[in-house]
This record gives structure tokens, C-alpha cells and sequence, in this order.
């Protein structure tokens, strides 16, 4: 797909966003890992694992929101339209798609054998229009665990490219926090949920240097993680906020609220 260019003609750098001082990428203001404030440009995809009633206000305040698939007949069963739907459709009704259609939405049909999913690819539609941020709903919690774990590991992918991917449901918020080797990354996430929630640190890397973990039960200092040790598994919420750094290596962080 061909990229978008800005209204004075040039072409999104996947740069908007870095520090003026460190040139790396700074942290999206989100108050909440599913929530934001001042409004910043982000997208939303709404994927085929989808359950959970949606959070509208979440939708609301998306410049963007794309069904991937039979993401399309979660939005349908609540009453919602999004900008675009895209999918082989091998999982949605045909009536669906056709009443998104005629709603005005952008369909994109995709041909059923092919090198990537309906999600990844409704992921660089998003990419190549120079967002920097994107909510995927439904990522995690379906029937395929082979889905749910290539959908998780696509939060790396799109580290590299700029894209600061979140999962969300209703129980769980999955994202990244990444080293100085990922120049468009994000190093230090501060996050909020409630006392006793599950927070729990997994290197994608063979490993993680660095990793500062602060207002969790477990305070790590400078720790060194190893991909394959459960060393980072169920630490908690001491209060409604908390950080994590990393120095190195690309970590995954689960917030399990209870």
C-alpha cells in the first residue's frame, strides 16, 4: 500500500514523534494503556477475537478505526462503523460487509491465500499513514493461540517501523518497552491500573539490560532478564501508577488487573 503524504506534500518519516533532545521517541501521553488524553493522533483496529463490550469513548477519541475481518461483526452487533474494513471476509458475514459499504466505510478485500494476516495488514495501513500509535482490539483471548501469539510479537515489528502497538481486552493490556537499539522505541512506560494488579515483564530479546521497575511490589533496579526465565512473571500493583525502563533488549509488559 502506498504511502499518505501531509497537506504540505511530504511523506510521514515515522519520526513525528521523537525527543528534540535525545532523538528517541517519546511515550504517547496515555493515561491509561486504553485510554489518552490530549488527544493525540492514534488508530484503532478491532480484530476477530473481539468479545468484550467496546469501550466508545476509546473509539471516540480514535482518528481512525479499522475492522480487520470478522472484526467487522463485533462493530455491526454494537451499533459502530469504522473508516475502513479489510479482510479476506473467510470469517464475516457477507451481509455485513455489504452494510458497511453501503454506510460509506473503505472496504479493502483481501485474497485469502496470502503472506500475512487481515490484522497485519490492516496494521500497515496504519503505519503507512504515519500513525504513531495504535489500539488493537480483540488481539488476544480468541480460539487461535497461534493468531494470539504472532499478534503479540507484532508489537516489535512495529517498534522498529514507529508504531507503538498496544493490545488490549477487557482483563489485559499488552505493549512494548524497548532498548536504545530500537531508535524509534519507547524506554520507559509509565502506567496506571489499580493496587494488586498483575504486572508482569517477558524479554522478547535473549535478553534485557537495564530494567528498572518502580511502584510494583517487586522493585527491579538495573536487573538483568533472560528470555526463557519467569523471573519477571506476577509482580503487583502497590498503588494506581508505575514505571518501567529498559536499557536494552525489547520487553513485553502484561498488566492483568484483577
Amino acid at each position: 500500500m502506498s504511502a499518505c503524504t501531509w497537506e504540505d506534500g511530504t511523506e510521514p518519516t515515522g519520526k513525528e514523534n521523537l525527543c528534540p533532545e535525545t532523538g528517541r521517541r517519546q511515550q504517547p501521553p496515555w493515561n491509561h494503556a486504553t485510554r489518552v488524553k490530549h488527544n493525540p493522533t492514534y488508530a484503532v483496529v478491532v480484530a476477530g477475537g473481539s468479545k468484550d463490550a467496546p469501550d466508545k469513548a476509546l473509539f471516540d477519541r480514535a482518528s481512525l478505526v479499522v475492522a480487520a475481518d470478522s472484526g467487522c461483526e463485533f462493530l455491526k452487533h454494537h451499533n459502530m462503523v469504522p473508516d475502513v474494513v479489510v479482510g479476506d471476509f473467510d470469517s464475516s458475514q457477507p451481509e455485513t460487509v455489504a452494510h458497511f459499504r453501503l454506510a460509506g466505510c473503505s472496504i479493502i478485500s483481501l485474497a485469502q491465500e496470502k503472506d500475512k494476516t487481515d490484522t497485519e495488514v490492516a496494521l500497515d495501513l496504519i503505519a503507512s499513514r504515519g500513525y504513531g500509535a495504535a489500539i488493537v482490539i480483540g488481539a488476544t483471548g480468541g480460539k487461535r493461540l497461534d493468531h494470539e501469539l504472532a499478534n503479540v510479537f507484532l508489537i516489535e515489528h512495529y517498534a522498529k517501523r514507529g508504531l507503538d502497538l498496544i493490545l488490549h481486552s477487557e482483563d489485559t493490556v499488552i505493549f512494548g518497552v524497548s532498548g536504545v537499539e530500537y531508535p524509534f522505541g519507547i524506554p520507559e512506560r509509565v502506567f496506571s491500573g489499580n493496587p494488586g494488579d498483575w504486572v508482569t515483564v517477558i524479554p522478547l530479546t535473549p535478553q534485557l539490560a537495564g530494567v528498572n521497575a518502580t511502584d510494583l511490589k517487586y522493585r527491579l533496579d538495573s536487573a538483568t532478564l533472560r528470555r526463557g526465565s519467569t523471573l519477571g512473571v506476577s509482580n503487583e500493583m502497590l498503588g494506581t501508577t508505575a514505571s518501567i525502563s529498559v536499557r536494552s533488549g525489547f520487553a513485553l509488559v502484561v498488566l492483568n488487573r484483577r
